[in-house]
């Protein structure tokens, strides 16, 4: 049987790799070699660290016009307080009662959905006060708002006659 270089090498590396596994199953390499114990260190003094200079108001205001780590930032977009003052474009579409617990879902105007506890507040600052099986009332700076489940109906009868099926009188085959 002839061998080439290849077939040499695998057998090689496949020997090697047996013996460290036998050698590590052995207990080699478990033992811990710690460094001798060093003299205990002074701690470090605790000194208060030295208090920042207080900044002009104009130098504050120039953080939010240009960041320091992206110098082509614009200012931030001012949205306007009408965000805030209404539940426009917010539709309820289901209420979870469980017990204590009360979840409302909520669609919001860009088709996003979410879910939301009792007490727990929506970006445009409207709080989720109370919650029935057929409403949601929320509440932001003294002022409420409700929203209702729609109510869904079944549409009116339809005016068209139904089909009448005219039935023909069976025929009887005469046997001759």
């Amino acid at each position: 049987m002839k061998f080439d270089a290849l077939t040499l090498a695998l057998g090689a590396a496949t020997v090697a790799l047996a013996a460290v596994a036998v050698s590590l199953s052995m207990g080699a390499g478990q033992d811990i070699d710690w460094l001798p114990p060093g003299e205990a260190r002074e701690a470090a003094p605790t000194a208060r660290p030295a208090a920042l200079p207080a900044l002009p108001a104009q130098a504050l205001t120039l953080t939010w016009q240009q960041s320091m780590f992206s110098p082509d930032r614009k200012p931030d977009l001012v949205t306007g307080k009408s965000q805030a003052s209404s539940l426009d474009g917010i539709s309820l579409n289901g209420v979870i009662i469980d017990g204590a617990s009360r979840w409302v879902l909520l669609q919001l105007p860009q088709k996003r959905r979410l879910k939301l506890a009792v007490g727990s507040t929506l970006d445009n600052g409207w709080t989720l006060e109370s919650v029935t099986p057929q409403n949601a009332t929320f509440s932001h700076q003294g002022q409420t708002r409700e929203l209702r489940l729609p109510l869904l109906r079944l549409p009116p009868p339809s005016k068209v006659p139904l089909l009448l099926f005219q039935t023909y009188p069976h025929h009887e085959q005469s046997h001759l």
